[in-house]
């Protein structure tokens, strides 16, 4: 009995024009649906009788067949015969590579070759450079409205974290409980300036220069051997366009010349390259651009490494010397952004038995005034002050130092201002102690490993130490977030992405081809690719781009967020949404191998 001569599936239409003979039990398979020898509808037919065969009319040859594909294969759902149908052989189908090829009867069950390949790749298999062309040319644009967007006020998940195991909430004060305006940016700036000229001795002119909060990221990379202000991936490539002298981006052939590739090795970047990893290394990342470009520009001779070492001196001092401080408590509401969920969410935590603890580098009178303003009026009355609803306040504890050998805890005094010079055997309610270090802090409160959760902004000096030493669960908050999420949910920014994904598609399968018209197509992909990443690094920021990514691969900071966070959110009060049983399961992450199913 013969069966039908066009077998279709999934848009694809394959005419037969031999007759072939498949055993029973064997089974190939066109796109996604098999074709099994079992007696079976959807196998296009049976053989009569009890002969237990089924027939398929099969090609003579490569050129007597004829395939109809849809306006956009794939290898996913294209079903493609190459090679010439032997009598005595079976058709074998490999999904790996998307192709039919042939295999004998022994192979087959003895010993067959899964990694038997055609010379022709797959995703150009039966596919012309003009069909390419024309189906680039003729694409459709995918409506992307039904897609949801994402909450920029959400919690993101690393790592799978049971809330019900934590009995210990902790907190730092700078960028997590106190939530700065960009106002202090500006003032770190100007403060570490006018430090720079006169304590420093650098030029005056140097004070008529004004922080630009369009200009820099953080997660930036300082090489203190050139003086290059740049970003990196997580394989310390270098983004392209996000490497800056002074306040001049670099081209490619400049880096090239420099490094020897656009890529750093590791023992260099070791030696060489600091990161600036907080917020508060934005005015730090600006002051080093435009101090650079301001000796450049008026021949000053300099060694980038001094450079460096006197703008970090600078800012310590700034922190250090009260003069931030005192600027900031002179005018909280200029400085701080007041939330009104915080006192809810930390109510929430100590009304359900949780045991809350601060610990600052900042002193008791800084954070205490930053604190009151935020807290005081957020407490339903159940407390007078916010003192009261923290079990341990730690001020002047030195971290990322307190996290290995620190010092010696003290106990201060609020009423005198002084500090008591007893031995600290038990951290008492209503106390606040400074300095201090992670071994007698766990030693005295008994809080252990994964019962206790951490939440700062630095992801080096606050969570990396802890997590690794004493197994705390850790969040980062990340101001930047809310923003970043925002600039992807927009419909221009989509629309961008996905053509972006379909020209590199195009790219991958052009270079396949040979000639003069596939260098002109393919150089034009190129120039359009260019543009669109152009076009997709901008709305984040003009000079570096996204904090999160590089054209393709997460940045340094973003990969080690990945290893050192379990959540990430943009500020402390978006937990308040989640009960405290709540676990945080995280999304399947694929490897370059792995099917992709959204």
């Amino acid at each position: 009995m013969m069966l039908k001569n066009i077998v279709s599936r999934n848009g694809i239409t394959v005419t037969f024009k031999n007759l072939f003979v498949i055993p029973q039990s064997t089974s190939i398979s066109f796109g996604t649906r098999p074709f099994s020898s079992s007696n079976d509808s959807g196998s296009s037919g049976s053989s009569g009788g009890s002969d237990n065969k089924h027939y398929f009319r099969l090609p003579k040859d490569a050129s007597n067949t004829t395939a109809t594909t849809s306006p956009y294969p794939s290898s996913s759902t294209s079903a493609k015969i190459e090679d010439v149908v032997q009598q005595n052989q079976f058709i074998h189908y490999i999904p790996q590579a998307g192709v039919i090829t042939n295999a004998t009867a022994a192979s087959l069950s003895e010993s067959h070759d899964p990694n038997k390949y055609t010379s022709t790749h797959h995703s150009v298999l039966n596919l012309s450079l003009d069909q390419l062309i024309n189906m680039y040319n003729t694409r459709r644009h995918i409506d992307l409205s039904h897609v949801p967007t994402l909450d920029s006020q959400d919690v993101f998940i690393n790592s799978e974290l049971k809330l019900s195991e934590i009995k210990a909430y902790g907190f730092d004060y700078d960028f997590t409980l106190a939530n700065y305006s960009d106002q202090v940016q500006h003032l770190i700036y100007d403060l570490s300036l006018k430090y720079l000229v006169e304590e420093c001795k650098y030029p005056a002119n140097l004070l008529k220069l004004k922080y630009d909060q369009n200009f820099a990221i953080r997660g930036l990379h300082y090489d203190m051997r050139t003086g290059l202000l740049m970003k990196l991936d997580f394989l310390n490539n270098i983004q392209a366009g996000a490497i800056y002298y002074g306040r001049r981006s670099l081209t490619k052939e400049e880096i090239v010349t420099i490094y020897g590739s656009m890529q750093l090795r590791k023992a260099y970047c070791e030696t060489y390259l600091k990161i600036m990893a907080d917020i508060f290394c934005l005015p730090e990342s600006c002051l080093i651009s435009d101090i650079t470009q301001f000796l450049i520009d008026n021949n000053y001779q300099f060694e980038p490494r001094i450079i460096y070492d006197d703008i970090i001196k600078a800012v310590k001092m700034v922190h250090m010397s009260g003069s931030l401080h005192n600027t900031i408590i002179s005018d909280l509401p200029l400085y701080l952004n007041k939330h009104p969920l915080l006192g809810d969410y930390l109510l929430k935590l100590k009304n359900a038995g949780k045991k809350l603890f601060m610990l600052t580098n900042n002193s008791f009178y800084y954070a205490n005034c930053g604190m009151k303003y935020l807290l005081n009026d957020q407490l339903q009355g159940q407390y007078t002050d916010w003192t009261e609803l923290f079990d341990v306040i730690i001020t002047q504890c030195d971290k990322p130092s307190f996290f290995g050998k620190g010092r010696h805890f003290r106990m201060y005094d609020r009423k005198s201002d002084r500090y008591d010079w007893r031995e600290i055997k038990e951290f008492l309610p209503g106390k606040v102690y400074v300095g201090g270090s992670l071994g007698q802090f766990t030693h005295l409160s008994k809080w252990r490993g994964r019962s206790v959760m951490y939440f700062g902004d630095h992801l080096f000096a606050d969570l990396v130490e802890p997590s690794m030493i004493e197994g705390w669960r850790t969040g980062v908050i990340i101001k930047e977030l809310e923003t970043e999420v925002e600039i992807q949910n927009s419909p221009k920014y989509r629309e961008n992405l996905s053509q972006l994904l379909e020209i590199e598609e195009a790219i991958r399968r052009c270079q396949f081809f040979t000639g003069e018209k596939k260098d002109a197509f393919l150089e034009s992909l190129k120039q359009k690719r260019y543009a669109l990443r152009l076009q997709l690094k901008e709305p984040f920021n003009g000079s570096f781009g996204s904090l999160f990514r590089t054209h393709t691969n997460a940045t340094m900071l973003a990969h080690s967020l990945q290893n050192h966070a379990d959540i990430y959110t943009s500020k402390i009060e978006n937990l308040i949404t989640y009960p405290l049983d709540y676990t945080f399961y995280t999304r399947r992450n694929y490897l370059a191998h792995e099917f992709k199913l959204n």
